[in-house]
This record gives structure tokens, C-alpha cells and sequence, in this order.
């Protein structure tokens, strides 16, 4: 997508437990900040890449981001339509002992917690319902430990060494090219070994692997425009198989490239 500037938003710090919040946007990114609570977030109709010291995060379509307190982070879209829906928790009591969640995890699709969120919206704040809130939002609370397993792999870690960034500037601008190993070496100015070891050690996954991701976070971007066929994004994102690409984007998705795209985009 074209790398037009877009606007900044400013964040609310403080937000009382159980407060859902509904977004719509073009294009958008935040200021770093954090929040004192839990944040579920998860768009819809486009993808937001959220950036923080934990590493940065690719969310697809209707995916949910788990954010822990006080992490902090920015949100980035450069989707034209996107719906954010937020929703705001104190978790200090219920995930005690449980250590299956960490600093900022992102979780496949899930039906049951979009209509709890849902139900909340429509009635948590209702005037004839003023009852309702408390029960539901402890339901929901117990709930999330079941409902938010086996996070998707969609994240990579930045390195901090100049010439391993001079390197990553040259993958994602590379992404449609055949990238080879000399040619990433001979960018960041280094050995191939001494780049194989140094990119694991700063980035905790093989350079194969940050490609990998690149690309497929890549190809979740352009599935939004429905100009372009599957056959025409896998070779935008550098794959000569359509076979290989689905494979690899359904073993990190949860889902056909096709399935995602009929799914949450109608095309």
C-alpha cells in the first residue's frame, strides 16, 4: 500500500473496567502509550500492525490482540475502512496463576467473544439495564483464559544493530523480488554467517523466518483490494506457488487465503 502520510490520535489513559469502544477510521496511527488495563482490540474490514518493545504485530480482520497492562505500544492502519472495537478490562484477580498469556499475544477469529462483545454494547450501558454489566463482565472475565488459546505466529521482533535494520529496509522493500542471501548480506554490509547469526540473536527467529512473515503479513494487506486475484498477491508478495502460499498463510491464519478474504471482505 502507498505510504502516504496519515493521522496521529491521541489515546485516553484512564478508562473504568468493562468500557467497550467503538472506532472508525481511514487511515490512522497512535502516539505510544499504554493503558492500566487489559486491552482486547480487534478490527474489522482491515488490518492494524501494533508496534512495541515485545516485537510487532501483524492483526488481521476481526483477529483480537491480547495487550497487557502498562505495555507499551502503537497502533498502526493503512486500511480505509476499518472498525476498531476495543474493549477495556481489569484482569489482576482472574488470570492469576495462569501463565498461557503473555506481554501482547494475537488469537484466531472467535464468534462467542464478538457476540459477548456485542451484547455489551448494546445493553451494559442501558438505563434499564443497570444490573446487567456487573455479572456479564465477570462471566466474560472468567471466560477469556478458554477463549484466548493457541495465538497465531504473526509478529516479528525488530533488531537493534544498523546494519541488521539496513538489512530489514531492503527485505520489506524487496518483499516482490527474489530475495536471496547474498543479496541481504551484501546490503548490510556483513558476512552471510556472521548475518545468519547476528539476525537470530537479535530477533529470536531465522531470517527465513522474518521473510516468511513479511510476506504473508504483506498479503494480508492486499487482500482488502479486491482488484487484485490471489494469483496476482502471491506474486506482488515474491511466490512462485500458489500452493506454497496457501499452505504457509493457512497454517498461520487459521484459514484459506480465499476463506479469509470471502469471509471478511465479501470479495
Amino acid at each position: 500500500m502507498p505510504k502516504t502520510p496519515i493521522s496521529q490520535l491521541g489515546c485516553v489513559e484512564k478508562i473504568e473496567d468493562g468500557t467497550i469502544e467503538i472506532r472508525y477510521f481511514g487511515q490512522f496511527n497512535t502516539e505510544i502509550h499504554h493503558h492500566e488495563q487489559t486491552q482486547l482490540i480487534s478490527p474489522e474490514k482491515g488490518t492494524v500492525y501494533l508496534y512495541s518493545e515485545c516485537g510487532n504485530y501483524c492483526i488481521p480482520s476481526n483477529h483480537y490482540v491480547y495487550v497487557a497492562p502498562n505495555v507499551k505500544h502503537r497502533l498502526i492502519s493503512r486500511s480505509q475502512n476499518l472498525k476498531l472495537k476495543t474493549i477495556y478490562l481489569n484482569l489482576s484477580h482472574e488470570l492469576d496463576g495462569n501463565d498461557g498469556l503473555l506481554n501482547i499475544q494475537v488469537f484466531s477469529p472467535s464468534l462467542l467473544l464478538d457476540n459477548l462483545l456485542d451484547f455489551g454494547i448494546r445493553h451494559w450501558n442501558s438505563r434499564e439495564n443497570t444490573d446487567l454489566k456487573a455479572p456479564c463482565l465477570a462471566s466474560l472475565k472468567m471466560m477469556l483464559p478458554f477463549l484466548l488459546t493457541n495465538p497465531i505466529q504473526l509478529y516479528t521482533q525488530a533488531p537493534k544493530s544498523e546494519k541488521l535494520l539496513y538489512a530489514i529496509e531492503f527485505i520489506i522493500d524487496s518483499l516482490g523480488e527474489n530475495l536471496t542471501i547474498t543479496s541481504i548480506s551484501e546490503k548490510a554490509n556483513m558476512s552471510e554467517r556472521s548475518l545468519f547469526r547476528l539476525f537470530k540473536k537479535e530477533t529470536g527467529m531465522t531470517l527465513f523466518q522474518f521473510i516468511k512473515l513479511s510476506r504473508m503479513q504483506r498479503a494480508i494487506e492486499l487482500m482488502e483490494d479486491p482488484t487484485l486475484s490471489i494469483s496476482e498477491i502471491v506474486y506482488q508478495i515474491g511466490y512462485e506457488s500458489i500452493a506454497t502460499f496457501s499452505n504457509i498463510f493457512k497454517q498461520l491464519v487459521g484459514m484459506s487465503p480465499q476463506k479469509y478474504r470471502n469471509h471478511f471482505f465479501k470479495c
